[in-house]
């Protein structure tokens, strides 16, 4: 929605002289209606007279929300990604939702992505492409979504041809941050010994205890699961995973093993 009809035909031109594929069932809008004001009468018309529609892109986001409403909340952008999801939640397809990243000394690339965690927290998959400079034709992917392993991966821009070509994976570094996720996790359960809760709220609970410790929610869940086992074994924290109808449910709490004062006793004594 930010092309006109003219530029798309260039376009399209362009990327049918390096492909043998057809391109005749693809359909470009320009103009939609806003979220909440016609968009999914809009959706739900086209689809019905296109069933086997597989993806639906939407170039970008801020096009279809409604200014009055946008608010740059959690409870707003949460809000409507719930209504994008219910105009897709009965088909067999995907939704691509293209936004904008903003600058910043975040060292997670989701913490870049312009919104607040209410739209990071509430879509299956994340891809942030950040080009290594402006002028420059490499980049990094980095994809993280919440059924899958998180990848990065770098990219170089072909003018030609108009595609990004992969040059190689680029291996996860760990650093001192790890430690120091543990150490928060450890006085979030000083402090409450079982901690349930949503991946965004987890999110706010261990900001609160270190302000330097920003992370996304997607990003959150993927760390707990990935060291779900030396969570357990070395720092004796169980963490588990559950759903109810609505949401995902994180549950932390402290493995304590309680010994009867009796035996303690007993075990002093033998030592003496």
């Amino acid at each position: 929605m930010e092309d006109n009809n003219k530029r798309l035909q260039e376009r399209l031109n362009k990327l049918s002289a390096y492909s043998s594929g057809t391109t005749a069932d693809i359909y470009f809008v320009t103009k939609a209606q806003k979220l909440n004001s016609g968009l999914a009468e809009q959706f739900t018309g086209f689809l019905d007279a296109h069933p086997h529609t597989k993806l639906v892109v939407v170039d970008t986001l801020q096009h279809i929300r409604n200014n009055k409403n946008f608010t740059g909340t959690y409870s707003g952008d949460y809000r409507d990604m719930d209504a994008l999801r219910r105009i897709v939640s009965d088909r067999n397809l995907t939704m691509l939702l293209i936004t904008h990243t903003h600058k910043s000394n975040a060292a997670d690339p989701l913490n870049r992505v312009i919104g607040s965690t209410g739209l990071i927290g509430a879509v299956d998959g994340i891809f942030v492409l950040e080009k290594s400079s402006r002028a420059g034709d490499t980049a990094k992917l980095t994809i993280t979504n919440r059924d899958t392993e998180s990848y990065q991966f770098k990219l170089r821009f072909d003018h030609t041809t108009c595609r990004w070509e992969f040059l190689e994976e680029v291996k996860e570094e760990t650093n001192d941050s790890d430690d120091d996720f543990y150490i928060i996790l450890d006085c979030l359960l000083d402090e409450n010994p079982v901690w349930s809760g949503t991946s965004t709220q987890l999110c706010a609970a261990l900001f609160q205890l270190n302000s330097e410790f920003t992370i996304s929610p997607i990003a959150l869940s993927k760390m707990l699961k990935k060291r779900q086992k030396f969570l357990q074994s070395q720092h004796n924290i169980a963490c588990e995973f559950s759903r109810n109808k609505t949401t995902r449910i994180i549950t932390l709490s402290r493995d304590v093993v309680i010994v009867d004062a009796k035996i303690i006793e007993e075990i002093n004594e033998g030592a003496a």
